[in-house]
Formats: C-alpha cells, structure tokens, sequence
C-alpha cells in the first residue's frame, strides 16, 4: 500500500464553538479498498508540516467540503495548508489528487476562476472526454459521474488541461501539463457500492502514472 497524507473539512460547533477537522468515513474504506493507506492531515499547518516531515508521502489527497475563502468559505486554515501541499507535491514530484473542493484549489491556485454552476449538486453527469490526456482512458470507462459542487469553471488557463467536461460544458477533471497533478469534481467514495473504476483512477493516479 502507498501512504498519502489527506485532507480533511473544518466544522465550527454551534454549542462548545470547536472548531473541528472531519472527513467521511467512507473515505478511508474507499482508500483501503483501492490499495492506498491514508495519513490523515490536521488543518493545523506547523503539526501537518511535522507529519510530512516524519512520514513517506507517496501521494496527497485533496478531499472535498469547505468552499475556498475568495468563494465565500470559513475555512482559512485549510485554504493555507492545501495550497502548501500543492506546492510542496509540485516541488517533490509527488502525485496529487484533487476531489471537488480540491481541484478547485488545483484550479484556483493557476488562475482559473469559478462561477456558480446549477445542476450540479446531487446530480449525475455524463462526461465528454478528451483524447490524449494522461487520464483519458481510465475517465472514459466512467458511464456517468457524481455531482454535490455550487462552483465550477467551464474555461481552463496556463498549465492546467481539460480532461473531460459534463454536457453542459463544466470542467469535470483537469490535469497539469507535466506534473502529476490531477483534480476531478465527482465523489467515489460516495458511490454506493464503490465502482471498480473509481478505483482504478486512483490506482492509475497514485501507482500507474509515471513522476
């Protein structure tokens, strides 16, 4: 199994005002089922940077929840310690996955501006794929994709690609021009049961494409 460190959402409680890290438990079946062991990250960067520091990362997932603070977000501290951990995967070569929240800090951080979309919370899209890309194929074998996003771009700028698109023309999935970094806007770990070629694009993600 490879470890990668994940990230998690930021929730204030309304009784004791905790602010608290969460992720869906779903996600860590997901990872385990899909050959990944998950290090979860704290949205506190000084203890994330340690973890880093002591453990092999071999990947880093960016997971969903908490829109970015420029989009109206509450979540400062993540919105930091996420794009360090672009950076930092950037500068190692270290394959990043972006899902929904996270590839729009992949977009964000190169440029690319959100709007708010309709039709894309709780829905499922078809995909257009483009030929040719790193992801294509493994993209393709999807018949139709998950969707809980209020924000999305439908242009892609500098060095990020368009691999697919949904019918109504939001990016769906993008991957940068020479560095392993990849973002998509569905949930697999929200399929109910998880789909094998979910699996399969972290696999192709984190074991298959070449750094």
């Amino acid at each position: 199994m490879k470890r990668i460190a994940v990230t998690q959402s930021v929730y204030e409680t309304s009784s004791s005002r905790e602010r608290r890290d969460a992720l869906d438990q779903r996600w860590a079946e997901f990872l385990i089922s899909a050959d990944l062991l998950p290090l979860l990250l704290p949205n506190q960067l000084n203890c994330a940077q340690k973890i880093i520091k002591e453990n092999l990362i071999e990947g880093v997932l960016l997971t969903g929840g908490n829109s970015l603070v420029r989009y109206g977000g509450d979540a400062p501290e993540r919105d930091e310690l996420e794009f360090l951990l672009l950076d930092w995967a950037m500068r190692k070569n270290v394959p990043l996955l972006g899902v929904c929240r996270g590839m729009q800090i992949i977009q964000d951080n190169f440029k690319n501006n959100l709007e708010i979309v309709s039709n894309h919370v709780g829905k499922r899209h078809t995909l257009v794929v483009k030929n040719g890309c790193r992801l294509s194929e493994v993209v393709k074998s999807l018949p139709d994709v998950n969707t809980y996003h209020d924000f999305g771009a439908r242009q892609v700028y500098g060095e990020l690609v368009s691999v697919a698109t949904s019918l109504d023309g939001v990016v769906m999935a993008v991957e940068h021009s020479e560095k392993p970094v990849f973002g998509v806007m569905w949930h697999s770990e929200r399929e109910n049961p998880f789909r094998e070629q979910e699996k399969n694009l972290f696999r192709e993600v984190f074991f298959s494409i070449p750094t």
